[in-house]
């Protein structure tokens, strides 16, 4: 991979002042260009030596067709110590195929693929792994699927039963495991393989998931892998004809299966007279815990925040709370308390901290379409996405809402929408947010601020701050004068106390940390 270094010595930034809100310290690699315009940080691992590996997939555009990988292993001072360019190529007899995710393992690193190979007529995963010091991949195959088996297979999602077609990868929040599911298309009868993997690629468990209804009804909410990656944990919601008969709340159940070696357990809930449209596991030492939005009136709308609480173990449900929004997180809203449910709110982050409260993150999401009509007739139609208002509560081990707050927010796009939305975190207590913005903040009734609009040609980089009484502060970290490049605040990708981001405008690109 060459790059053109648009200054000879390396560019450090480094801001740290004991009079700022929030402390934090600031570093940026050199102005660098690709070979690819368009690429994305997928992966951020401490090298145990201060420094850091960077992993970047890329792609090419109209004219520059390309698929591939990135690597970059940069010292603590973000000076790039050594690069590698991997593209990925399959062969003619490969008809399909897909980069299923990236894991590492000390200096190892590993890429994960799911092809189609026609020879064989079997679906191979397989990684391609490598160490970090010299980049010598070689190939190794995990499992592989007869075709026969995958009847009907709609391949990256593009199915005729339901949503969760293909072969999905997903990594535990330690980056210590990993799995792969591969749907299995009966018509009559719900059916997925699940392999189970450690970050060393030693095979944990092997499963075929069946339930007996049919395929369209069962509808995947999560699947998590458990720390030691010797369980995975699947939760459907189901709708079944029983449920169908119900007078009041959701039509459906939420079913929850631990799988491990040797056991199955199932335990099946509801949401009784509520409707909780969506549930997200959480997987942590002694709790297995699910948790999203509910609403009293109908699905997609929503009064608080559901908490349902089951041993990991056994899977007996030891508490259900449903908790309405705090006066506090309705004022930040509305200005005034109002009985108004929310809509179009988007599953965003789920962060753990030390005392085992969790921080749950959503953000208001919707899709407008505008419609132009020419000087002649006919005509065009956009399609703008809609980032507002960012949702974040706390909750606490007994299931209870510690703080409830709403950062308002007003951000659209027709484009690019890497530039808008944001990325939290989390340290000690306090709950973090880095948002994009326009050169003011607008002041609203009742002491209440709104982040407005950013383009990539003027983008105000800001991190806002909640601590654990869940009163909040915001600072500019950069401003757009400042910068060569503006960076891509929804995907930054989270190492320890730091986060990464990309910068890009045009041909130009650089790395920000921001550390904490």
């Amino acid at each position: 991979m060459k790059k053109n270094l648009f200054c000879l010595a390396f560019i450090l930034l480094s801001l740290f002042s004991f009079a700022q809100k929030i402390p934090f310290e600031i570093k940026k690699s050199a102005l660098f260009k690709d070979e690819y315009e368009n690429s994305t940080i997928v992966l951020a691992e401490d090298d145990g030596k201060g420094g850091v590996v960077i992993v970047r997939s890329y792609y090419g555009g109209t004219f520059s067709t390309g698929f591939g990988y990135y690597f970059e292993h940069y010292n603590s001072d973000l000076k790039l110590i050594k690069e590698f360019e991997y593209e990925i190529k399959y062969s003619k007899v490969v008809r399909q195929s897909s980069v299923l995710g990236i894991i590492m393992d000390g200096e190892k690193v590993h890429i994960i693929d799911f092809i189609y190979e026609k020879d064989q007529k079997a679906y191979i995963c397989s990684s391609i792994s490598a160490s970090i010091n010299d980049f010598n991949f070689k190939k190794t195959e995990l499992f592989h699927v007869d075709s026969e088996e995958i009847r009907q297979f709609a391949f990256l999602g593009f199915g005729v039963f339901d949503s969760d077609s293909g072969a999905r990868m997903i990594v535990n929040e330690d980056r210590t495991a990993f799995a792969v599911t591969v749907d299995i298309k009966d018509r009559n009868v719900e059916t997925h393989k699940m392999f189970v993997f450690d970050q060393s690629l030693k095979k944990n468990i092997d499963y075929t998931f069946k339930r007996d209804i049919k395929d369209r009804k069962f509808v995947y909410e999560n699947i998590d892998v458990s720390r030691d990656g010797k369980t995975i944990y699947v939760l459907g919601k189901v709708y079944t004809d029983e449920q169908r008969k119900k007078k009041e709340g959701g039509k459906y159940q939420y079913e929850l299966t631990s799988i491990s070696e040797g056991s199955v357990k199932t335990q099946v809930f509801d949401s009784e007279e509520h409707f909780a449209a969506s549930l997200k596991t959480i997987v942590l030492d002694d709790r297995l815990v699910c948790l999203g939005f509910y609403s009293d009136r109908k699905d997609r709308r929503f009064k608080g925040i559901c908490y349902y609480e089951l041993n990991p173990m056994t899977l007996e449900i030891k508490k259900v709370k449903y908790n309405p929004f705090t006066e506090q997180f309705i004022v930040d809203k509305y200005g005034k308390d109002k009985d108004k449910e929310l809509k179009n709110l988007s599953f965003r982050k789920i962060i753990t901290i030390s005392n085992g409260d969790i921080i749950f993150n959503a953000e208001e999401f919707y899709l407008t379409v505008s419609t132009f009509t020419g000087p002649y007739g006919g005509g065009s139609s956009q399609t703008i996405y809609h980032y507002d208002d960012i949702v974040t509560a706390r909750i606490n081990k007994n299931g209870e809402i510690v703080w409830a707050r709403n950062i308002n927010k007003r951000q659209k796009t027709g484009g690019d929408e890497s530039y808008i939305s944001y990325t939290s975190t989390a340290l000690a207590n306090d709950a973090y947010f880095f948002i994009n913005t326009g050169e003011k903040v607008r002041k609203l009734s009742n002491d209440r601020i709104q982040f407005g609009q950013t383009n990539t040609r003027r983008s105000n980089l800001n991190v806002i701050k909640i601590n654990e009484n869940g009163d909040f502060d915001y600072q500019e970290i950069l401003d757009d004068e400042d910068n060569e490049v503006p960076f891509m605040v929804s995907n930054g990708v989270i190492s320890g106390n730091s986060t990464f981001f990309m910068g890009r405008k045009g041909t130009k690109k650089q790395l920000l940390k921001i550390s904490l």
